[in-house]
């Protein structure tokens, strides 16, 4: 082997890539084949390093028929922060969903995102 292909063939982050596109998105078919467009959406936050503006938390917004993706970047994984991004990212620019979808985290599930959720016809 040549010192390219080694360099690939030892490449953790290579043979990951290759295994995910193996496997079909999660919005693939199933469940999610009867909404359309901006009806649901998948969310959860990752942590990243601190940014200078203080930010650590990523919400990240999966629309479930297409895998579109929205992000954003907060100081805290709130349920404030939590309802201001879904605000932002995804009520102003798809519209409104029927359904979203979370691991069920405390940002999550509590009474602040319940009465948010409700008032705005949301599953």
């Amino acid at each position: 082997m040549d010192s390219i292909s080694q360099v690939i063939h030892d490449c953790e982050t290579c043979a990951a890539i290759k295994q995910a596109k193996r496997v079909k998105p999660l919005w693939y078919g199933g469940r999610w084949s009867k909404y359309k467009y901006g009806e649901a959406w998948q969310i959860d936050y990752i942590t990243l390093p601190q940014t200078r503006q203080g930010k650590r938390y990523v919400l990240t917004m999966v629309e479930a028929t297409t895998g579109w993706l929205e992000t954003y970047p907060v100081p805290h994984a709130t349920a404030r922060n939590t309802i201001l991004s879904l605000e932002k990212q995804v009520l102003w620019k798809h519209g409104t969903p029927e359904r979203i979808e979370s691991d069920n985290g405390t940002h999550f599930k509590n009474s602040l995102i319940n009465n948010w959720a409700r008032e705005h016809g949301i599953e």
